[in-house]
């Protein structure tokens, strides 16, 4: 049997559209979010560990002998990581430490930490549906001294 489609069918399918259509749009953006937020911890965690490789060489040692070196360097190399994946981060979130106990089979090393911390605000706190607040994401690495 044939069913005849009359306009109220169609005014019934755009209310059921009209609902739906924010909830809809909700979770594309939340995915699309969780996605960015992903890749943005990566980007971030890469940034700690770049930056613990680098204070972890003897150039970079932080001591009265090596006069040229400092934290600032160490602060600026995660900071132009970050920025070349478009990710703005203070020299604040970066903390440096050159003196981390790293223990192996009973024996105490030194290592350089580096942490980064970046808040990102979510794209569905836009919604009315679903207030938001700032992602914050951390990344930390340390590397064994090599001085």
């Amino acid at each position: 049997m044939k069913r005849v489609h009359n306009s109220r069918d169609r005014g019934v399918a755009l209310v059921e559209l009209a609902l739906m259509l924010p909830v809809l749009i909700t979770m594309f953006l939340a995915a699309i979010d969780l996605g960015v937020i992903l890749r943005e911890h990566q980007i971030v965690q890469n940034a700690a560990r770049e930056g613990a490789r680098f204070s972890s060489l003897p150039q970079n040692w932080i001591n009265p002998v090596n006069p040229s070196a400092n934290v600032d360097a160490i602060k600026q190399r995660v900071i132009d990581y970050l920025a070349a994946e478009n990710i703005s981060v203070a020299a604040g979130n970066i903390t440096v430490n050159q003196q981390y106990p790293i223990i192996v089979g009973g024996l105490t090393l030194q290592g350089s930490c580096v942490t980064v911390t970046y808040a990102r605000a979510l794209a569905v706190s836009a919604s009315p549906l679903l207030p938001g607040n700032p992602v914050t994401l951390t990344g930390k690495s340390v590397f064994r001294n090599l001085y």
